[in-house]
Order: C-alpha cells, then sequence, then structure tokens
C-alpha cells in the first residue's frame, strides 16, 4: 500500500518512523510518505492526493477540510465533525477519527479516570474535538474549553460544544483554586520550534493531578514541566497509537497490544 501523512507543514512529523516501524516488524510491503499542502492549491492538490494514495493520515488544518471531498464518514468522525484518517473501501473514499482511540488509550496511562470529574481542555482546534468528544463519552462531569477569544468560536464549534455540555471559558478564568483534577493542552503552544513557552502559568498547572499535553516535540514541553505534581503524558502515545489505529483500517485487521506497546514504548524513550 501507498500511504501518506497530510498536512501543511510537515518537516517535525516522527508519524513516518512510526509506521515504518510497523512495517519493518510485521513485514509489511507499505509505504508512507508526508503530502504537503499549501492552502491556495489544497483543492486541486488533495484531489490529485486522494486518487494516488490508498490512504492517508490527516492532521493541521485540514481535518475538517477534507471532509466534503470524502464519500462517507465512519460514526465517531460524523459525530466528533473531524477526519484524521482516510481510507478507500469498495471504491469509496470514508474518513475515519482514530484520534479519539489514541487520546482514550492516553487517559489510561495516566490512570485518569474523568467520570464524575471536570476537566478542562485548553483550544477549540480540529485536534480537541476528538478530545472533548472521548471525554463526553467518558462521562466527565464537566467539561470546559478555555480560548484566547471566546466571544469568536466559531458557529460550528459552538454548536458541537454545546450538544455536549461544554462551557467556553477565557484564560483568565483559570486560578488556582477551584476543584481540579485533568488539564488537557490541544493547542500549539510550546511546540518545537517555540519551545519554553507555555499557554498558563506555572502556578495554575501544578494544581492538576493529571496533565496530558497532545504535543509530542518536545517530549516535555513547558507546561508538562510546570506541572509538577501531576501523572502526566506527552502526546507520543496518542500519536502511536492513534496510527496503530489508522495502520488496522487500513490492512482490515487488528495489530496485536503487544506491538503497539513496543512501538510507543520505543518511541517515548
Amino acid at each position: 500500500m501507498r500511504l501518506a501523512l497530510l498536512g501543511e507543514v510537515l518537516g517535525h512529523s516522527l508519524s513516518p518512523v512510526i509506521h515504518h516501524t510497523l512495517f519493518e516488524i510485521e513485514h509489511i510491503d507499505s509505504s508512507y510518505e508526508l503530502e504537503e499542502i499549501a492552502k491556495p492549491v489544497f483543492d486541486s492538490e488533495l484531489r490529485h492526493a486522494l486518487k494516488t494514495f490508498d490512504g492517508m493520515n490527516v492532521t493541521i488544518p485540514y481535518k475538517v477540510d477534507v471532509i466534503p471531498y470524502l464519500d462517507e464518514l465512519s460514526p465517531e468522525a460524523e459525530t466528533i465533525g473531524a477526519v484524521n484518517t482516510i481510507a478507500k473501501k469498495k471504491g469509496k473514499l470514508i474518513g475515519y477519527n482514530t484520534d479519539y482511540t489514541g487520546f482514550k488509550r492516553t487517559l489510561s496511562l495516566i490512570g485518569a479516570d474523568v467520570s464524575g470529574k471536570p476537566v478542562i481542555v485548553l483550544g477549540h482546534g480540529g485536534a480537541s474535538r476528538a478530545v472533548i468528544q472521548c471525554l463526553f463519552d467518558e462521562k466527565a462531569s464537566g467539561i470546559t474549553v478555555i480560548s484566547r477569544h471566546p466571544g469568536k468560536v466559531d458557529e460550528e464549534f459552538l454548536e458541537f460544544a454545546k450538544a455536549r455540555n461544554v462551557e467556553i471559558k477565557g484564560y483568565d478564568s483559570l486560578t488556582r483554586s477551584g476543584e481540579k483534577y485533568l488539564l488537557v493542552n490541544a493547542t500549539p503552544v510550546g511546540m518545537y520550534p517555540k519551545v519554553g513557552v507555555s499557554p498558563i502559568s506555572s502556578e495554575v498547572a501544578e494544581t492538576f493531578p493529571k496533565v496530558i499535553d497532545i504535543i509530542y516535540n518536545p517530549e516535555e514541553t513547558q507546561l508538562l514541566h510546570d506541572a509538577k505534581n501531576a501523572d502526566k503524558s506527552n502526546g507520543m502515545y496518542m500519536l502511536v497509537m492513534q496510527a496503530m489505529a489508522a495502520e488496522e483500517i487500513w490492512m482490515d485487521r487488528e495489530i496485536s497490544p503487544e506491538v503497539a506497546a513496543k512501538i510507543a514504548k520505543d518511541m517515548m524513550k
């Protein structure tokens, strides 16, 4: 199979390493490439890519933009309203969202049982939708999305949030006081090359017992460094697990948990 990652800027991506590691372990005859498409030529280049590749992952900023080009959406992709995996099945282009699976497995990794507990999600971009849906399905008692401009959130996201009883607030609402359990950073703040910065203050970060930053480069973001008292994870485990879920879709077979765990462990060294 000829596979690829679709995005706008992909030079930092570790996805090819993850997928090629799986190919080597499982003796799979496939390739995995980086397919960068600039926004001005998105329409024509995407149509060409969809004909060229047997399957694709999708990353920033195209997880929502690809939807009109697909024939069908899986139930979770339709519910979330974002696609990170495209597969060709019986002549149709079908969109999936394996970020959901990756995030759910990351919750387990840090022992985060969100049922009945309050959670904070920083950011309301495409990456946050799968996070929010998973938290909602896991019965978090209250989900609050923090936005730099809460009054300018687009109508589509507002509808998505309202249906899941999500509150949208500004960063000024984050203080040291109040009930806290899990903090999830779904913004690019702190990502390479703009390292050493955090979306929130260190005083607030250290009050959360559980923290997930979906950034994986650098390995320890400033936010994770500041969350001194937390059970925490960067985005590498989520990245590996969503990649394994995508491969299962493309190959129509399961990858053993042992193989997935080995790849995640090697990538997190």
